[in-house]
């Protein structure tokens, strides 16, 4: 930590500042014994009166001495008012921030620490620039959420004293859409999940994470296994135009997971264990097929796209089975090779993500 008595946490994404603001806090209050000396001020406001007064209580929290002597530390959580909105056009809010300012500018390290946490924030604002002068600042702003969720994904492992290996947080972070709060689950799932003893993988994150917003992707997959090249490429080309940054990881893990399945359905049906028939499965295959092969299978009821029959058996029946009637095996496996090697070319080439699939759909569906 700094010797400075003020530290300012601003951020694009309000989790992401405040989850960094509790650690600053927790950090400077580790050698404080007494809870007295330790202080939360809620400054979410929804009124201007609401914004005048948290600033007023940030002031008297951090000048009130401790009855036991020593450090003040205090939190003015979640700040909402350093912006364009009502309250922070307001000129009490104005006069407030001032005021606060100045008091904070004055401050000792050695008697108090504040912490502030605020999202949105505008930069242009009087109260953010004149932090910038005296207060320790962090500044959490991207044009791009993934790669701010992958900064965070990495600051959430250290955290954890888990590892992770090249490109697990930057596939993480896409397969959740940027939302840092999902992504502080998963990091702490995965770290459990290979039990903080080797680092997290990127198979790992494809392996375990669901897809977060999947209706997106299985527009593209339904697209993709209709056979139609034209309605695929729309969907791919919908996708990135409504997502500048958009990421084909977790449209390839998607496809790969769908495409397990089918190769399974199709299997069964090669076998004669299910009908060959673009319609639903008839009543009850499903489940004849599950008790057939139930040895082979193992246990059904943890969901595992290498288990087609612990899959709901409607759904396996009714939606994928059809689809995987109307492809060869071999074309399915053949699907998933590709599939493996679009996969590698990201990763040998960064930023090739709507290329890359393109080339995967034309190839794929074109039979070239």
């Amino acid at each position: 930590m700094t010797d400075k008595a003020v530290y300012f946490i601003t951020a694009d994404d309000d989790f992401i500042a405040a989850n960094r603001a509790r650690e600053i806090f927790e950090e400077l209050s580790a050698d404080v014994t007494d809870d007295m000396s330790k202080e939360v001020i809620d400054a979410a406001a929804n009124k201007t009166d609401e914004a005048v007064s948290a600033c007023k209580r940030a002031t008297e929290a951090a000048a009130t001495l401790s009855l036991f002597g020593g450090k003040k530390v205090v939190w003015m959580r979640n700040v909402n008012f350093i912006n364009d909105t009502r309250q922070g056009k307001s000129n009490d809010v104005r006069d407030a921030l001032d005021d606060f300012a100045e008091f904070l500018a004055k401050l000792s390290p050695e008697s108090a620490g504040v912490v502030i946490n605020a999202s949105p924030v505008d930069r242009r604002k009087k109260f953010f620039k004149d932090l910038q002068k005296f207060a320790e600042c962090e500044d959490y702003q991207s044009k791009d959420p993934i790669s701010a969720c992958a900064d965070f994904i990495f600051r959430e492992a250290k955290k954890l004293k888990a590892q992770l290996a090249p490109g697990a947080a930057e596939t993480l972070a896409s397969i959740v859409a940027g939302n840092p709060r999902m992504a502080a689950s998963e990091v702490l799932k995965l770290a459990n999940y290979v039990n903080f003893e080797r680092p997290i993988t990127e198979k790992d994150v494809v392996d375990m994470v669901p897809i977060f917003g999947e209706g997106d992707f299985f527009d593209i997959s339904n697209a993709f296994y209709s056979g139609d090249l034209n309605l695929a490429l729309s969907a791919l080309r919908r996708y990135f135009f409504a997502n500048k940054n958009a990421s084909a990881r977790p449209v390839i893990s998607i496809l790969q997971k769908q495409n397990s399945l089918l190769i399974q359905l199709r299997s069964l049906m090669d076998a004669g264990s299910l009908t060959r028939t673009t319609a639903p499965q008839p009543r009850g295959a499903m489940e004849r097929a599950a008790e057939k092969y139930a040895e082979a299978f193992g246990d059904t009821s943890i969901k595992s796209n290498y288990n087609i029959f612990s899959q709901n058996s409607w759904y396996a029946g009714s939606k994928l089975a059809p689809i995987a009637a109307k492809m060869t095996l071999k074309k399915l496996i053949d699907c998933q090779m590709a599939l493996a090697r679009a996969f590698e070319d990201l990763i040998a080439r960064p930023g090739s993500d709507e290329s890359t699939m393109r080339d995967l759909f034309v190839t794929t569906l074109s039979g070239k």
